[in-house]
């Protein structure tokens, strides 16, 4: 294989890799208080985050309402290859904003928009730490716009519809190995490649009031089909080169399922359950100038169960607790560097506070533990110890 062949295969298959990798790939930070809570607000919501977390709830604004936000995210850990500590990764603070509006169109009949993150993921090494062949730096974001419009069916019965636009962007550094000296080994290039592509999906949801206390959601999100196509450059000993490439990536079906409960008047709890289909990464497909190459990446479908409690200590101001269990899809088998693997344990707190009878702000913290697991990276056991993220949230709602 020629150089310029090989540059090629080692630029899309860096995409590929990025754009579709494991349990930080998905993320669930939609709200302040929905992030405290540890995502249970599916069978109730009573806000305009309802777009995001369960749009049937949507029915249980009356007002029009509109909440922003933002979430800070900051993962970092300590990075073994084949058993040797090596470096440690800092990625820096990632800002998933998010927005909503409620806008009920008659008594039965709500409109709602929503703007969040659903995927995404950031890493970064030192330029030369031992496994800079698979990467040194990894961004990938990705914004759902998504419309709503929910109908109660009955006092006790509410369905929705959304429309899922999804926006995802790539960017990826590496230093790919592009030829052999004789006498000092290999010889490594420095590559960079970004890219783009926007497509659709939809939801339907659904909510039932099993009681006056106990309602439960479900929530079906379909497949979104993309295909990333950017531009890379990769400079060698023999010179730059440059061209085009991209990369097929199925954003996986999820179903969420839960239970909100208001066990006193001022204290209340929620569940969720999320099965997620990661199998659809179970291989990728690489469009190159030369021909098709296929990526194994074998993943598996994975769970997420979260709960939270709030606690009105007065009529304005509110506390929050939750715990999330995140299993993480990949497989030990087809490992990358692109982001820490393990499944995540995630603790939440916030508080919520009302003033001026119009306003809310909502303020949470999140702090996740990720159980160290080895992945192989082409030969070399790749670790990570000492995993964690925080993730600071603000949302702010203006209800008319």
């Amino acid at each position: 294989m020629n150089i310029k062949k090989m540059t090629f295969v080692m630029a899309v298959a860096a995409m590929a890799t990025g754009t579709s990798f494991g349990a930080g790939f998905g993320i669930y930070e939609a709200s302040a208080r929905g992030n405290a809570m540890g995502g249970g607000l599916v069978g109730s919501t009573g806000d305009a985050s309802a777009n995001y977390y369960n749009p049937a709830n949507l029915t249980e604004c009356t007002n029009i309402s509109v909440m922003v936000g933002i979430s800070l995210i900051n993962p970092f850990c300590d990075v073994k290859v084949d058993n040797i500590q090596r470096s440690k990764m800092n990625a820096g603070w990632f800002p998933p904003p998010h927005a909503y509006v409620a806008a009920p169109l008659t008594k039965d009949l709500v409109f709602g928009f929503g703007t969040y993150c659903e995927y995404g993921l950031g890493t970064k090494y030192d330029n030369s730490w031992p496994l800079k062949f698979d990467t040194t730096e990894t961004t990938i974001e990705q914004f759902t716009f998504n419309p709503n419009i929910a109908y109660k069916i009955t006092e006790d019965w509410s369905v929705a519809f959304g429309a899922r636009m999804s926006y995802i962007t790539f960017e990826n550094y590496k230093s790919p190995i592009v030829g052999m000296h004789p006498l000092a080994g290999a010889v490594y290039g420095r590559s960079h490649l970004k890219g783009d592509d926007f497509n659709c999906g939809y939801m339907l949801a659904t909510q039932y009031k099993i009681t006056d206390d106990l309602s439960f959601g479900a929530v079906y999100r379909s497949r979104i089909n993309h295909r990333v196509a950017g531009d890379f450059d990769l400079n060698t000993p023999a010179g730059m080169i440059s061209g085009d490439a991209d990369a097929k990536l199925t954003l996986p079906a999820s179903v969420v399922m839960g239970l909100n409960y208001d066990i006193t008047e001022r204290f209340r709890g929620g569940v969720s359950v999320t099965w997620t289909e990661w199998s659809t990464v179970n291989h990728l497909d690489y469009n190159l100038p030369t021909g098709l190459i296929t990526q194994e990446l074998n993943w598996h479908d994975a769970w997420r169960v979260g709960f939270g409690f709030e606690y009105d200590f007065t009529g304005n101001f509110c506390g929050r607790i939750g715990y999330t269990y995140d299993c993480d899809p990949s497989a030990e088998a087809h490992g990358t560097t692109m982001l820490p693997p393990g499944d995540r344990h995630i603790v939440g707190f916030g508080i919520g506070y009302k003033f001026f009878d119009n306003w809310n702000i909502d303020l949470g913290y999140n702090f996740i533990m990720m159980e160290s697991e080895t992945r192989m990276v082409e030969g070399h056991k790749f670790q990570c110890d000492n995993s964690y993220s925080h993730i600071a949230s603000l949302s702010v709602t203006y209800n008319f």
